[in-house]
């Protein structure tokens, strides 16, 4: 196997793994949601925002 084709090979695999942290993350927080009044459905919501931000910004600086 080539080294290009190990790399792309690794980005699709990185990408299903997001995938499925995305669809796992989805999931447990509709079924926690259910169960918080308004105000913390909102900082729920704000917290999450903020860590895909986060991540996003970090995965961003290694590009780099």
């Amino acid at each position: 196997m080539s080294e290009e084709n190990e790399l792309k090979l690794e980005y699709v695999l990185f990408g299903f793994g997001i995938l499925l942290c995305l669809a796992g993350a989805g999931y447990l927080a509709a079924q926690y949601v259910r169960f918080l009044s308004q105000g913390w459905q909102l900082l729920a919501l704000v917290l999450t925002a903020g860590m895909f931000a986060f991540l996003g910004k970090y995965f961003e600086s290694l590009d780099r």
